[in-house]
């Protein structure tokens, strides 16, 4: 199967984070409707860290990045939301530097720009600041 890794920030205050999964599972449910497949972290990671939430931040930047960067390098191409905060965010940069390392696609999505009505090809962009 292939599919595309959902990158954006977690990190925040705990309405922060409700928001930021909530934004990305969004996003995975209209990437899905429109026809694409696509992975995020945010959304199981955060179901786990409200039911077993016994990590520290050390543990959550090396074991569940770890696991992370296992599924980021078997998708097809990554997709970063760019949502408040995705250009400081620890975990987004790690994971932008990780494609870069093995050469994989990174794409670009404002989340808001799904209720548009045109193709996914033309919602992805190749960078951040690219107008749609």
């Amino acid at each position: 199967m292939s599919y595309f890794y959902i990158s954006n920030p977690y990190n925040g205050t705990e309405e922060q984070k409700e928001e930021r999964a909530t934004i990305a599972a969004k996003v995975c449910g209209m990437l899905l409707k429109k026809g694409l497949h696509a992975w995020s972290p945010i959304v199981h990671n955060h179901a786990m860290m409200k039911t077993f939430n016994e990590f520290t931040l050390e543990e959550r930047q090396s074991k569940i990045l770890d696991f992370d960067f296992s599924l980021l390098k078997k998708s097809d191409a990554m997709i970063v939301l760019t949502i408040e905060g995705w250009d400081k965010s620890y975990g987004v940069g790690k994971e932008i530097e990780l494609c870069k390392k093995l050469d994989i696609e990174i794409k670009y999505l404002n989340p808001s720009d799904l209720d548009l009505n045109i193709s996914v090809e033309e919602l992805l962009k190749e960078n951040p600041n690219e107008p749609r």
